[in-house]
Order: structure tokens, then C-alpha cells, then sequence
């Protein structure tokens, strides 16, 4: 059918072409002629039911015209995503915790590719320069972990990288301040002096504040630090170290922590403590509950008129201890100053106490080489004389080297019947040049060695 059609066509176009130019066939109109080819329209029962699409060429508008309000409102195109880049080497340093110097810091972070087994490196930036300080490995999932323990204080920056050097590196972790305190063993400033046996001690606290912590304490002797005791702190931190001081001495003292290794240990700063030779005479009254064996009633003396006193003296050891005699309130002077004598010429006694530790029994303590003075009681030896001790006066000095002869022909002490014989000088005898028997006569006193039954222990006023 198309074809026939087309035959037709080419013929008018023939027919056509046959006309003079500008002449038209009088009985038929004059047809619309496209510019390029003729229009030929096909019978109505010619055409198909859905004609192919024919497609509309765009037209251009010259550069010089502005774009047309429809094209102004259509919108702007989405781009097309890509598919993203493959990460890049990272590292990330989590922020430690402050520290202190003896104790590590732990570093902790990851990198940004899962990889186990990746080569890492700790650097602190030390005076400028970046020190290495430790190296590891990541673990599953790549993150790993640095314990590092910096000998000083003060605030410090550190940072990681994935290789060994910071040039070759794959990448290095943004730097991270810590701070790492000063752990410190602090002594208190002693007294100037201490006199024996008052409490000379070494003092001070752990910051920070560590309680139930066992120290060390350390003296300076022959150009080395040796051992000198343990102490502990309290609950807040705090200790406090009885320095021996029964001997006059200055001693260079320090504290240090124990348990630790060397690099940990703390020291304190060293101090002295100087010791001073001093007799140190305290007195107080005295209440029938201070004398229970040694007083009662009807004795010669209330213990409102006694008095205890309280001072140190040289022992036979050659060190200084701390001794009680119960004497006549009227009586402390004079022992005072006799004892201060005694005690500055180092004359040793063997133990002063008073008699109520033995009970009141006065052969018990002879037989101790007890040196004591009240003691309500009948002469040792003859019962029917009431002793000069009833009356607080009276004094026995070292009972054992200085026995006594009683009423009855007995030696009292028992013990003591080896120094009958004083041609033989030993410690503690009494003679006329001793310092106790010269300052005591000196107070008024009378020694017994001169009785026909010789007393060597035995002083009473004239």
C-alpha cells in the first residue's frame, strides 16, 4: 500500500514540475509546502493505529539570549555518588590519667586499619627533641597498649607512631600533656635539741597521703646509711619515729620508703637530731593510791607531805634511764641537787624504783640492787626499831655492790656479801670520793659506812 502511495506522489510532483514558474492549477488549491519536503498525508483507513514516535530535534537558543523562564524552573540535576576512597593510615592516643613518678602511666589507643601485629612506638617530648620511650604491637582489632614509668616529675607530651621513625612512619597520633606528680616522703623540722629520754623522734607525712605504709629509717654513719628502725604511717598518711636518745648524740637521720624497687624509692631529706645528757627532774604529789605497800596508817609521814620524783641516771649498761624515788616534800631539793652530780659524773645505779614494786618488802628489793628511799616499815634485821626510811629521808644507793651489816650479824643483801670486801673497786661501790657519798654529805646527809655496823648503801640526814 505504501508503495502505491509513493508512486502517486512522485507523479504530482512531476506534473507539477511541467507548470510555468509562479502558476498554480486553477481548479486546486494551493498546498502548504514544508520547507524542505512535502507533506504527504495518508488516507485515514492508510495509517496505523499507534504512529512511530517522531522525534522533536532541540532547538538552541543563541548565546546571546537568556534562558527561558521554564528552563530557570526546572531543577538542578543530582550528581551521581562515587564510590568512597579506601582510609588512610591513622593513629589515635587516648588521654592517660595524671601519674605519679614512680608509678607507670599506661597508654592506651588504635589505628585505623584492624590489623594485629602492627610495629608501634611510644615517644615523650623531652628538652625540644621527640626520645623514644617503648615499643609494641597492636592486638585484634589493632589497638594496643604502652605502661611506661617516667623517673621525673612534671608535665609532660607524648605520642605514638606506626613504625619505628617518625619519617618513615605510616602515621603519628596527635600528642597527648601528662601529668606526672612528684611522690614525696616529708620530714618535720625537729627540735633544736632533745634531752634523754624525753621522746626524740623523726616525724612527718607521705604525700601523697598513704596510710598504713611501712617506712624505713636510715642514720648516717661512717660516710654509709644504715638501717636504724621501721615505722609505719597512720591512717592519714602520717608517721612518727622514736629516734633512741637513752645516749647523748647527734645523729643524721632519713626516711625511705620500703617494698619498692631502687628506681621507686623515695628518700626524705636529711635532718639531726641532737641529744643532750640531762637528768630531767619532774615532781609530783603523792596520794595513798601512789604508796599501797609502802604506807599506812600510823606511819610517821601522810603521803600528802611525800613528793615523786622523777629523773634519769647512768646505768651500769652506759646508757640513760629513767628512775622514781618517793621522798620528803622538804627532802627534793636536796636530791636534786645531789642526783645532778651523780648523774652529770655518770656514776651508774643499777635500778631506781620505788619500794611498792616489790611489794614494800625491803629484802626483795636489796636482793634486786634496788636504790630507793620512803618505805614505812621496822629496821631490816631488828624488828623493834622503826627505820629512818618512815619518815621519807632516808636513801639506799645500789644495795648489791653496797651490802650492810645488821643488828643481827647478817648481810643484807644475800647477793651482795662478794662486795663485803672494798679493797677491791668495782662499779657502783660507794666510797668517800664518790660523787653520790660527796654531794649528799655536802646536803647534810651522814653515810652509814662510818657505824660500827657498817651500812654502805644507807644515807639519812645528820
Amino acid at each position: 500500500m505504501w508503495r502505491s502511495v509513493g508512486v502517486a506522489g512522485t507523479a504530482v510532483v512531476l506534473v507539477l514540475g511541467l507548470l510555468p514558474a509562479g502558476a498554480q492549477a486553477a481548479d486546486e488549491p494551493t498546498p502548504e509546502v514544508a520547507a524542505t519536503t512535502p507533506a504527504v498525508t495518508p488516507p485515514p483507513e492508510a495509517l496505523p493505529e499507534t504512529p512511530p514516535p517522531v522525534e522533536k530535534p532541540v532547538e538552541t537558543p543563541p548565546p546571546s539570549e537568556p534562558p527561558s523562564s521554564a528552563a530557570l524552573e526546572e531543577p538542578t540535576p543530582t550528581p551521581t555518588p562515587r564510590p568512597a576512597a579506601a582510609p588512610e593510615w591513622s593513629i589515635t592516643l587516648n588521654q592517660p590519667a595524671a601519674s605519679w613518678e614512680d608509678r607507670p602511666v599506661v597508654f592506651t589507643g588504635a589505628i585505623s586499619k584492624p590489623i594485629t601485629g602492627s610495629y608501634i612506638t611510644l615517644w615523650q617530648s623531652v628538652s625540644g627533641s621527640w626520645v623514644l620511650r617503648g615499643a609494641t604491637r597492636t592486638t585484634t582489632g589493632g589497638v594496643y597498649k604502652f605502661s611506661f614509668t617516667s623517673p621525673y616529675p612534671g608535665t609532660w607530651a607524648f605520642r605514638t607512631i606506626i613504625g619505628a621513625k617518625d619519617t618513615t612512619s605510616l602515621a603519628i597520633s596527635a600528642a597527648r600533656s601528662v601529668p606526672i606528680q612528684d611522690r614525696k616522703i616529708v620530714v618535720n623540722t625537729p627540735a633544736p635539741w632533745y634531752a634523754t629520754l624525753t621522746g626524740a623522734s623523726v616525724s612527718g607525712r607521705t604525700w601523697p597521703a598513704e596510710p598504713h605504709k611501712e617506712l624505713g629509717v636510715q642514720q648516717y654513719v661512717g660516710g654509709k646509711w644504715l638501717a636504724l628502725g621501721i615505722t609505719k604511717t597512720d591512717g592519714w598518711g602520717k608517721y612518727l619515729f622514736r629516734v633512741p636518745d637513752n645516749v647523748p648524740a647527734t645523729r643524721t637521720v632519713r626516711v625511705l620508703s620500703r617494698w619498692v624497687s631502687q628506681p621507686a624509692m623515695e628518700y626524705s631529706a636529711s635532718v639531726k637530731i641532737v641529744v643532750k645528757a640531762h637528768m630531767n627532774p619532774k615532781v609530783y604529789t603523792v596520794t595513798a593510791a601512789s604508796v599501797p605497800n609502802t604506807y599506812r596508817a600510823g606511819c610517821p609521814v601522810r603521803p600528802s607531805s611525800l613528793r615523786l620524783l622523777q629523773l634519769n641516771y647512768w646505768g651500769f649498761d652506759h646508757t640513760v634511764h629513767r628512775g622514781e624515788l618517793i621522798v620528803r616534800d622538804a627532802a627534793v631539793q636536796k636530791m636534786i641537787t645531789a642526783w645532778t652530780a651523780t648523774f652529770a659524773a655518770k656514776f651508774p645505779i643499777r635500778q631506781m624504783r620505788r619500794v611498792d614494786r616489790f611489794g614494800g618488802s625491803d629484802i626483795k628489793s636489796m636482793a634486786a640492787d634496788n636504790t630507793s628511799a620512803f618505805n614505812c616499815r621496822r629496821v631490816t634485821g631488828n624488828p623493834y626499831a622503826l627505820s629512818p626510811h618512815s619518815y621519807g629521808w632516808a636513801i639506799d644507793i645500789n644495795t648489791v655492790e653496797n651490802p650492810y651489816l645488821a643488828a643481827n650479824n647478817v648481810w643484807y643483801p644475800s647477793n651482795g656479801t662478794a662486795y663485803r670486801n672494798r679493797s677491791v673497786s668495782r662499779p657502783g661501790m660507794l666510797y668517800a670520793t664518790s660523787t653520790p657519798t660527796k654531794s649528799l654529805i655536802a646536803q647534810g646527809y651522814f653515810w652509814g659506812a662510818r657505824w660500827t655496823k657498817p651500812d654502805y648503801q644507807h644515807f639519812e640526814p645528820k
